[in-house]
Order: structure tokens, then sequence, then C-alpha cells
């Protein structure tokens, strides 16, 4: 799929190469199915089908929340772009929620100056009025107070706060999630954020966990695996 080979490659729109449609044909569905809301239920529907591949029930009941600060270009920049004091980056946060099997569920950009706790409310909102089943959520310290009464007087979701582990032994239950980024910035297109809105950053995180979900899903293994242990160069 040409939006799997943008994502892979980090290229630009511009120079998508010459025997795919033209560029401004490409670019006219993704931000189609983006305003459409077309990312977010292919994922959605592929999550449930992971889940079940995987034995598990198809909704989740427990859910893990985190962000990641990512640098942004001259594209990213203006009103939706910021400092992040603490990580030391200009630009951007990725603000996700996934299942315990690290999944998206929710996810939303906004500048890197926001506080997570503050934001939080806007992205799991509307996770928690799709996803009913859930009861729990699994956070980190940044997840202040305020934000965990919250979320327990309006949606009756308990919040557990994961401590932080000595040296770089990963969060207990919270792991999956620090793993889900790592997915995500594999492929060239997501090392920075070189969208122009956020409404596009959400869109390419979607279609991100689309590709991954989808090689999860395929019954074919790879030929270049076959290849690799029949050819030395």
């Amino acid at each position: 799929m040409l939006f799997f080979y943008l994502l892979k490659t980090g290229c630009q729109w511009r120079s998508l190469p010459h025997d795919f449609p033209p560029w401004p044909v490409v670019f006219y569905y993704f931000k189609k199915w983006r305003n459409q809301g077309t990312w977010a239920q292919l994922n959605q529907a592929l999550t449930q089908q992971c889940r079940e591949t995987a034995g598990r029930d198809p909704e989740p009941t427990a859910a893990t929340i985190d962000s990641q600060s990512i640098k942004g270009t001259s594209e990213s920049g203006g009103e939706e772009s910021g400092f992040d004091g603490g990580k030391k980056v200009k630009g951007r946060k990725r603000h996700i929620v996934t299942d315990t099997m690290g999944y998206v569920i929710g996810a939303t950009v906004h500048a890197a100056n926001k506080a997570d706790t503050t934001e939080a409310p806007s992205v799991v909102t509307p996770v928690f009025a799709v996803h009913s089943k859930i009861r729990i959520l699994f956070a980190d310290l940044g997840y202040q107070e305020p934000f965990r009464k919250w979320l327990k007087d309006t949606l009756n979701i308990k919040t557990e706060v994961a401590p932080k582990e000595p040296g770089f032994k990963p969060a207990r239950k919270r792991w999956v999630v620090e793993r889900t980024f790592a997915w995500i910035s594999r492929q060239r297109r997501m090392s920075r954020d070189y969208e122009r809105t956020t409404e596009s950053s959400v869109a390419m995180i979607y279609i991100s966990m689309i590709r991954i979900m989808l090689k999860q899903l395929s019954p074919v293994p790879s030929p270049w695996h076959s290849a690799s242990s029949i050819v030395k160069i």
C-alpha cells in the first residue's frame, strides 16, 4: 500500500515513485480518509481482530496511557508546537492510549509544552465512550491526582500509577505502551513530526499501527527472510 511506502521510507509526498498515482491524488485520499475517520475505524477493526486472534476478548477491560515528545520541523511549527522542558525537545507530543497488548485505541497530538495531566481528559474521553468495558487505566507519575480524581468521578475508571523502577527496568504493566512508541518510531516518517497539522499526525499514528497489525496478522512470512537464509553475500 502506497501509504505504507511513505511511512517506511520517510519520503516527501512529492517524492513518491512515478509508478504510484500522482502525489496530489494520494494526498487527497489520505486527507479525505483522515477527515472521515476512516484511519481510526480501520485501526479499531484490526485491533479487535488481533485481540481475537490472540485469544482475547475483542473489547479491552484495561488500558495504558503515556505521551512521547517528538522533535518537529518547520512544517509542524506554529501554535501546535512547543518546548518540553523536561525532555529538552521542541516539537509535539504524541499522546496515546493502548490496550494491554500495546494496540492503540486512542490518540491525539498536541504541543510538547502542554502537561500530560491537563491534556489527558481529551485523550481518554473518546476512548472510554467507545470501549465501555475498560475499568482501570495504568499511568505514570505524570498523571497527577486532579486527573485521577476526575477520571474516577466522571467515568468511574480507576487509575493505577506505576512507581518509577530503579535503573532501566521497565515499569510494571506499562512497558507495553513504551513498546508501542518503539513500534511507531521504527518507521522513518515517524522519527519526527513532519506533518503540518496535528490531525495528520494522529492519522499517521493510526496508519503506522495498521501496517504493524497487518504484518502480525499475515499468515505468509516475508520472502526476504527465507532469501536471507539462503543467499550469503
